[in-house]
């Protein structure tokens, strides 16, 4: 018996020990510090959840065709990076008919290569991703018209556009958006005309039958706002591969991304190219791949593109 609880407490000091320098191996790859030790010791148990979930996963999924692991995001919960609702975007919108018939589309297609894409940005704890999205979305517009990568000012319309307006809509009222450089953070208060709007679109075009061919005939033109279900831990601890989740949800999306390409593995898995707001440490230097074709985690439920 005594024999047994020593193996036993020594087990527990190894598992707990390993723990320790899990944690100090995080804080020190990523740099964090915490304003106390309530604080450092919250974000601790978090994170000491998170890397016990994650190896559950592993584990219990050993042939994904993706891959988790602990990131800078592991000291948080999904609830701190999502939305707790349903997102609905009330546009107004043209619908155009799936033309696959009429369009000889390539296999790939990745708008980071031809230099119309901003770099990633970190938004976070539940910044204002549809304002991130929006402000990327008609970035690479402008880009593709013109050959000039602009970044636009997300501060601007985090001002003056309310979470529960339709961000598209309020930026055309804003007459386009402004450089990031003349409108450089926040500040509480909307000050429309404190800068020079240099670029805006002429109409957003809205799916409206969750059909990712036609998403691939719009993609031709300029990249997508998507929504998609972004609340598995999955999703948050996601390193690299194809990612798809059947516990996610195909109808309720809580999170946005910038929809920026797509293509076909050489095992022939077709996938979507979207890129997160999470900051460059996420997932494939910001990026996931999401499986295409399935209406995964609902992304062809809500899709968007300016033009």
């Amino acid at each position: 018996m005594h024999i047994k609880l020593i193996i036993f407490l020594v087990l527990f000091g190894v598992v707990a020990s390993s723990s320790s320098l899990d944690w100090l191996k995080f804080k020190r790859n990523h740099n964090k510090y915490y304003k106390s030790a309530a604080e450092e010791a919250k974000r601790k148990q978090i994170f000491l959840e998170n890397v016990n979930r994650i190896r559950d996963y592993e584990r219990t999924h050993p042939n994904a065709t993706f891959k988790v692991g602990i990131n800078h995001l592991a000291d948080r919960r999904i609830e701190e990076l999502v939305s707790s609702s349903k997102r609905h975007f009330e546009l107004h919108s043209e619908n155009i008919g799936n033309s696959l018939e009429s369009m000889n589309l390539p296999d790939s297609l990745d708008w980071r290569t031809k230099g119309v894409i901003s770099p990633v940005r970190n938004e976070g704890v539940i910044g204002d991703v549809d304002a991130i999205v929006a402000v990327e979305v008609i970035e690479t517009l402008y880009a593709i018209q013109t050959g000039n990568l602009v970044a636009g000012s997300v501060a601007r319309v985090i001002d003056c556009c309310p979470k529960e307006s339709d961000v598209f809509e309020c930026i055309a009222k804003l007459r386009g958006i402004c450089r990031a450089d003349d409108y450089p953070s926040t500040t509480g208060q909307c000050q429309p005309d404190k800068c020079k709007p240099f670029t805006n679109f002429n109409k957003v075009m809205r799916l409206k039958d969750q059909n990712e061919n036609t998403m691939e005939t719009w993609i031709q033109n300029s990249s997508l706002f998507i929504g998609i279900d972004a609340s598995q831990m999955s999703f948050e601890f996601y390193i690299s591969g194809i990612y798809t989740d059947k516990s996610c949800s195909k109808t309720t999306v809580d999170h946005a991304m910038q929809l920026v390409g797509y293509g076909k593995t050489d095992s022939g898995d077709l996938y979507w190219i979207c890129k997160n707001s999470w900051g460059s440490d996420w997932g494939e230097k910001g990026y996931i791949r999401v499986l295409r074709g399935q209406n995964t985690c609902g992304i062809a439920t809500y899709v968007a593109q300016v033009a």
